[in-house]
């Protein structure tokens, strides 16, 4: 006799993936939400206005896979975030996005635990593409 499927009752969901947006700006939050959108990323998302919110939401969600990170955030900033961010959630894909640029800041973020660095400083096309390109080179190594 074959034995039935286990019903959805008896197998516990996988936690579905999610996305962090930490950035305080309105405007930035719903850029960086509509490209996920448009990239149609696997995951759901979730925004955070500070680095007090975002650190609740990574204590709260161990299935974090991607975040892109505001440098200038109220509190802490973003450097801290990042690197709180990679300690617990290891193959996150990680971006520091602001509109600050700089060098040191992209030093400053590698160390911290990002993968890239993304400033929003350029041409609106420009940083469009750009995360869009980056968006889909995560899907291929999620």
């Amino acid at each position: 006799m074959n034995a039935l499927p286990p019903s959805s009752a008896e197998t516990p969901a996988r936690p579905l993936p999610q996305f962090l947006i930490a950035d305080d700006t309105p405007g930035k939050q719903f850029y960086l939400r509509a490209l996920l959108r448009k990239s149609h990323f696997p995951a759901e998302i979730v925004v955070a206005s500070t680095t007090g919110e975002s650190e609740e939401l990574i204590a709260r969600m161990p299935n974090i896979v991607g975040a892109f990170v505001d440098y200038r955030m109220p509190e802490t900033g973003g450097i801290p975030l990042v690197s709180l961010l990679r300690k617990h959630n290891p193959q996150a894909h990680i971006a520091l996005v602001t509109a600050s640029e700089g060098d040191q800041i992209e030093h400053d973020a590698r160390q911290a635990g990002a993968d890239t660095f993304v400033s929003t400083a350029y041409p609106e096309t420009f940083v469009t593409e750009k995360i869009l390109k980056l968006l889909e080179q995560w899907k291929e190594t999620k």
